[in-house]
């Protein structure tokens, strides 16, 4: 790695942190600043002077700790599926991530899924010796797993955690503008993406007297969730649930096929749980015989439609995508 004198240095180095049995750096303590590599005299990014003008930068993390960005990040590890999304809508890409399985099953994904993105494995477990291959100039990672990787990612680069932010993409988002540098980026894009909700909530009104589900099948599972872009008022597309559907102040509770009968909505969007659409159309074709599923109202009155499962995560091209699939299937009717 750059930042190390000599090869022999270097192999110590990795045997150490592939044993994990390598020392915590200072630099992984919380408020203690976590510096990345000075800007070299050649920005690869074409920078402008007044991009550059932003750097060096404090970054506070979601965990309280300070990281020193002297330049804006250019080689990213991304440990946290999620918000490859955040990411990709600022123009960015990481170098190398976890589960990047998403880029090929998540349609909001679908535009990006041919970028040179190094596979890391699962974010339980990621691949240190191909994350120290990569030498990322920094390191995100979700902060409920910080721990869990004992001091491990501190070592090859500086290391910013974040929030999973699962109802609120737009504080996600300007997260990242900051982290790039791209704050006025990140507003845009929320402006967008929020008036057109709001537009797609009038064009929705005439639908105010029906109900709306939004169902998510596993193997022999359903679950009810109350997805905030499809039900909000404010917010979202403002749609109707059944009266008997799940507890909206949660993301969602696993039901019966049966419990779902009981709900009966008028329309009813679908989405596979394990967030694969090949997997979806398996559980769809399996229920084709089924004589509750085919009872409910959305089933007979071809009312019941695919969603993206990216709609789980809550990033913002996958809401993006969910609103334009719901307004498109109702309106077609």
């Amino acid at each position: 790695m750059k930042r190390f004198m000599g090869l022999l240095v270097s192999i110590v180095f990795l045997v150490s942190i592939l044993a994990g049995c390598a020392g915590t750096s200072n630099s992984g303590t919380a408020g203690s600043p976590n510096t990345a590599a000075p800007a070299s005299e050649t920005d690869k990014s074409g920078t402008s002077g007044q991009e550059a003008a932003k750097w060096p930068r404090t970054y506070v993390d979601a965990l309280g700790r300070e990281v020193v960005l002297e330049k804006k990040p250019e080689k990213v590890a991304l440990l946290f599926f999620r918000n490859f999304e955040h990411l990709f809508l600022l123009g960015e890409s990481p170098v190398a991530a976890t589960d990047i399985n998403v880029l090929s099953e998540w349609e909001s994904l679908a535009p990006y899924k041919n970028n040179a993105i190094e596979d890391l494995g699962s974010i339980a477990s990621p691949n240190i010796e191909k994350l120290l291959a990569v030498d990322p100039d920094l390191i995100i990672a979700v902060s409920n797993r910080y721990e869990s990787y004992g001091g491990k990612l501190d070592q090859i680069a500086p290391v910013i955690t974040v929030d999973s932010n699962e109802n609120n993409w737009q504080g996600a988002l300007r997260e990242y503008g900051k982290i790039f540098g791209k704050e006025q980026k990140a507003e845009d894009e929320i402006a967008r993406i929020e008036a057109f909700v709001a537009q797609s909530r009038e064009r929705l009104t005439a639908y105010n007297d029906k109900t709306f589900g939004v169902t998510m099948l596993g193997d022999k599972q359903y679950w009810a969730f109350t997805t905030q872009f499809v039900f909000n008022k404010d917010s979202g597309l403002g749609l109707n649930p059944p009266s008997q559907y799940v507890d909206m102040s949660k993301k969602g509770e696993q039901i019966s096929l049966e419990g779902l009968a009981t709900m009966n909505p008028d329309y009813m969007f679908v989405a596979d749980l394990g967030g694969s659409s090949q997997k979806l159309k398996g559980y769809l074709k399996n229920l084709e015989s089924d004589s509750v599923w085919n009872s409910l109202h959305a089933v007979k009155n071809k009312h019941m439609y695919p969603l993206d499962s990216s709609i789980a995560a809550g990033g913002p091209l996958g809401i993006e995508l969910g609103v334009k699939t719901i307004v498109n299937n109702v309106l077609s009717q």
